[in-house]
């Protein structure tokens, strides 16, 4: 009376198992092929088997990585590009701010070294501004995160508030040449430029002409 039981609660977890893995990949993939996909596992699974082997587990994220890393259905290339460039900057943001922690002490020595006469205000001005990026910095990661799913849904007014991000991005980087951060903080600005520079590749391929139509055709379904 007892095995019925056994098998059923060993079927149920190894389905759960499966469904865990399969969550990795996208959801338009999953919505069109997870049910026949676990079909399939579970038809090839073994009498007992409660889990899915090792070898089923890296099949199964190998092909959510390979999913991931190609456009959804209706998705031009650009766009998918575009995406991808602005989390890309997202993580040269999270390794500037790294960078301009770690090099606070290495940036207040030299601008120091510049002006000694100064060397009391430079210090204070040095951590004023090292703490004013560790408040923005967060800030503006989470509003670049929030442009890329946007961009990847087709929202028009994604395309517009990435380029006002980026006119802004504009002006911060002018700024801080003009302050010399080349020379006082260069790590951390050169970190910085290859951030404003994915920015800037992800706004040419978010304007490209290819790119127009989907944001177009994804307004007028909404509405």
């Amino acid at each position: 009376m007892s095995e019925p039981a056994m098998s059923t609660s060993d079927s149920a977890s190894l389905e759960r198992g499966y469904r865990r893995l399969l969550a990795w990949y996208p959801r338009w993939f999953r919505r069109e092929n997870e049910g026949e996909i676990l079909a399939v596992l579970m038809a090839c699974a073994q009498e007992d088997q409660t889990r899915p082997s090792l070898e089923a587990a890296a099949d199964l994220l190998k092909g959510a990585v390979r999913m991931r890393l190609r456009p959804k259905p209706g998705e031009p290339r650009t766009v998918f590009v575009a995406v991808w460039l602005i989390i890309a900057s997202v993580v040269t943001e999270v390794a500037a701010l790294i960078t301009l922690k770690a090099t606070e002490g290495g940036i207040k020595a030299a601008a120091i070294s510049a002006y000694p006469a100064f060397a009391h205000l430079i210090g204070h001005a040095v951590s004023a501004q090292v703490t004013i990026d560790e408040i923005l910095g967060p800030i503006g990661i989470a509003v670049m995160l929030w442009l890329a799913w946007m961009t990847a849904k087709g929202k028009q007014r994604a395309r517009v508030a990435l380029a006002v991000y980026f006119g802004v991005s504009c002006l911060s980087v002018l700024l801080a040449l003009s302050q010399d951060a080349l020379v006082y903080a260069p790590a951390a600005m050169g970190v910085g430029l290859g951030t404003w520079a994915l920015t800037a590749a992800a706004i040419m391929f978010i304007f490209n002409k290819a790119s127009g139509p989907y944001f177009q055709r994804r307004e007028l379904v909404l509405t």
